[in-house]
């Protein structure tokens, strides 16, 4: 009979034992959910995505090293005087399908390299960030912060133009860098943005259009990128107007050699009455880039004289016609605060 009641014990024990195991086989599952989720490398970087999905850029530089202070700016090599501009939530692209690598248990010390997949406004960014373990919460749980700060510098160039277009926003260089001289054709300032941002830079003026540019932030990086201004149709129109203007001034001075202008002719015999101007085909306008302003290397024209003209030689008089060539160039073409032109004829 002993032995019936012992068997009757030995289930029971078994029962408790069996939940037993499996309670702690799921507090060990979530206690590892939660580390690697929380307490990881992989996990420290997705929350940090994460904010940056929500556009909660705040929150994303609140996490341990990510905040670009000086001395994280002098550690990473990156210049500490950058403008904060660009550090907007709003300017900020849509990201998605954010998906973050395992990261291996070997590594340098404490620190570790991990890389991030995601989509910015739908195109695909892979991207790094250096972590390191700063500790352990009950001494098993790792905490992390950014060995290198998340943060880069967009070292932008506006060429020909004083400011760039980035979501809707215009932007000045100068404001950013004010000791760039208030004549330079071209300006530049650093600006600080949150990898794995991207932005969209270009510009729009009265006279000038650029090609929208697509630079990527890159932690503890500095990235180049130029935007390229260049005339308009109506920035070309207007020239264009103005030289013609300036060559129809000069058909009016009756003289073979009309002064400041570039055509002109020497005969030697004796002119009667006065010589007329008339223009047959203006220069064609094409401007370029200069050091300091938009040139236009020389371009050929044409104009009409008509001149009587006496012989030195044998006193005949007769009438002459004739198509003169000449060339002319623009040195220096600006556009002034108000929208108007500054132009200077060469020839």
């Amino acid at each position: 009979m002993g032995g019936v009641g012992e068997r009757r014990a030995v289930g029971p024990v078994l029962l408790w034992s069996g939940l037993g195991l499996l309670l702690v086989a799921a507090f060990l599952a979530a206690l590892g959910a939660v580390q690697r989720a929380y307490y990881s490398p992989e996990g420290f970087v997705s929350a940090y995505l994460s904010s940056l999905e929500s556009h909660d850029l705040p929150d994303a530089m609140a996490m341990p090293g990510a905040a670009p202070t000086k001395a994280a700016l002098t550690k990473a090599g990156l210049p500490t005087g950058a403008s904060v501009e660009l550090m907007r939530s709003d300017l900020l692209p849509t990201f998605s399908d954010i998906r973050v690598d395992p990261v291996s248990a070997s590594g340098s010390g404490d620190r570790r390299t991990v890389t991030a997949h995601l989509l910015a406004d739908g195109r695909p960014v892979t991207t790094t960030f250096d972590v390191r373990q700063t500790g352990a919460v009950f001494g098993f749980l790792p905490t992390w912060e950014f060995a290198t700060t998340p943060v880069g510098v967009a070292h932008i160039t506006v060429a020909h133009a004083q400011t760039f277009t980035v979501g809707g926003h215009t932007v000045s260089p100068r404001a950013a860098d004010p000791s760039q001289p208030a004549s330079a054709f071209s300006v530049a300032a650093d600006y600080l943005v949150p990898a794995p941002a991207v932005y969209e830079l270009d510009h729009t003026s009265h006279y000038l259009q650029a090609e929208s540019v697509r630079v990527q932030a890159a932690s503890g990086r500095v990235v180049d990128v130029t935007v390229d201004a260049q005339p308009d149709a109506a920035f070309t129109a207007a020239v264009q107007k103005e030289l013609n203007g300036f060559l129809d001034e000069c058909a009016k001075q009756q003289v073979l050699q009309p002064a400041g202008c570039p055509f002109g002719v020497v005969i030697d015999d004796r002119v009667q009455g006065v010589p007329t101007w008339k223009m047959v085909q203006y220069p064609e306008v094409h401007l370029v880039p200069g050091t300091t302003s938009w040139t236009m290397s020389q371009a050929v024209g044409i104009v009409h004289l008509s001149v009587t003209v006496q012989s030195i030689f044998d006193g005949t008089v007769e009438h002459h016609e004739s198509d003169e060539k000449f060339g002319v160039s623009l040195t220096s073409v600006v556009i002034r605060p108000d929208g108007s032109l500054d132009i200077v004829v060469g020839e």
